[in-house]
């Protein structure tokens, strides 16, 4: 059985992902931004059975362990700050956007070709379907314009719902576990239906680029 720290940080990776997603100040016509790594890679990288997997280097463990010490303390700091507005709130999800793509691709940096390829395998298991808002994903898998279009009509719906989720927590109507596990929720939800959308092959080509299933 996994530890418990091991289940928190997946459960923080997860958090960020639903929590970085309004980029103007005006959520309500804001559209969810498109990114190939939407969550984040330090602090899935730095567990230990992913880094055992990935066969990290000491250099390499060092490095992740600071990425992630430092994205940590950013992002903790970003998401705990009290927000009057929708547009002060928006604008601090936008910050943390720009954090999250700086930070997944120092990590990326520091990786192999070899690496990278399996990191890319442990998301697609983390995230699900979800991850099919990937335009490298998507061009994988063939996917035509019709099918992009459903994804993406559930890829916006998904960002209203947790910004939605966003704005209850930072007015103090639900608490920070509620947060992470109403975030965890509404991806959930939302990579269930992104999943649908693929044919038979297309799923069964999904299922096989995820590669040696590990336990989260």
């Amino acid at each position: 059985m996994k530890s418990l720290t091991s289940r928190l940080v997946v459960t923080l990776f997860l958090l960020t992902l639903g929590a970085s997603y309004a980029v103007t100040s005006a959520p309500k016509q804001a559209v969810m931004p498109v990114r190939e790594n939407p969550g984040s890679l330090p602090i899935l990288i730095s567990l230990d059975h992913v880094s055992k997997d990935l066969h990290l280097t000491s250099l390499q463990k060092s490095v992740i362990a600071g990425l992630r010490s430092d994205y940590r303390a950013a992002a903790m700091k970003l998401m705990k700050m009290h927000h009057q507005t929708p547009a002060e709130l928006a604008q601090a999800q936008k910050k943390l956007e720009q954090l999250s793509v700086s930070y997944n691709q120092r990590a990326i940096d520091v990786l192999t070709p070899v690496q990278r390829h399996r990191l890319r395998e442990i998301e697609r298991q983390v995230l699900g379907g979800a991850l099919l808002v990937a335009p490298s994903e998507q061009k994988l898998l063939g996917l035509n314009e019709e099918q992009k279009q459903k994804i993406e009509k559930i890829h916006q719906d998904s960002y209203q719902k947790a910004m939605d989720i966003d704005l209850r927590a930072d007015q103090g109507k639900m608490t920070y576990h509620q947060q992470i596990l109403a975030l965890r929720k509404n991806r959930k939800q939302h990579g269930a239906k992104m999943l649908k959308v693929l044919t038979p092959e297309q799923w069964k080509m999904w299922e096989q680029s995820q590669g040696v299933k590990l336990i989260f």
